[in-house]
């Protein structure tokens, strides 16, 4: 008898559905955490960077135009203008790095890597904005710290595991 009654309880416990949709829930709920933050995550990085692109592109124009000459803006206020003009700016001020540089022509606008073989950022400030009707390569570094950092996006990153946003923009001085 009491072998008939642990099979009768053994069918009906297999017969039980109360509760499956939690279980269910509890397997799919890692997946699908993991792809909603790495959303999260990649989205808002690409605003970042389109945030700092635009306005690197607003505050150069300054440059072109012969205001920053005229203004005598310094690294320091050029940085924070770029920073201040971005909507989402995090830690701009005090990561950005910025290489305002004369081209003696567009041949010499040779792309590098501001990465070096040991993973860290090696760029070096520089702050030349010419006069009128030179070739200016402006190029900013921001390192940019994973806001969701439970999941790697990429092994693409720096030593310290932040990941570098960069935005360049090359024009010609107006003369002035």
């Amino acid at each position: 008898m009491r072998r008939r009654k642990s099979f009768v309880s053994l069918r009906r416990l297999l017969g039980d559905r109360d509760g499956v949709a939690a279980i269910e829930f509890a397997i799919l709920a890692l997946p699908l955490f993991i792809i909603i933050f790495g959303i999260i995550e990649v989205s808002l990085m690409f605003f970042v960077n389109a945030a700092l692109d635009a306005s690197v592109h607003k505050i150069s124009r300054m440059i072109r135009t012969g205001e920053v000459a005229s203004s005598k803006v310094t690294l320091a206020d050029f940085k924070a203008r770029i920073c201040n003009d971005m909507l989402l700016s995090f830690n701009c001020s005090s990561d950005l790095l910025v290489k305002v540089s004369v081209l003696s022509d567009l041949s010499s606008a040779a792309s590098g890597n501001p990465i070096d073989t040991s993973g860290k950022l090696a760029v070096t400030e520089t702050y030349n904005i010419g006069k009128g009707s030179d070739y200016i390569l402006v190029q900013t570094f921001l390192p940019w710290t994973a806001v969701v950092n439970f999941l790697s996006l990429s092994s693409a990153k720096l030593s310290d595991g932040r990941y570098l946003i960069g935005s360049s923009v090359l024009f010609r001085n107006e003369p002035f």
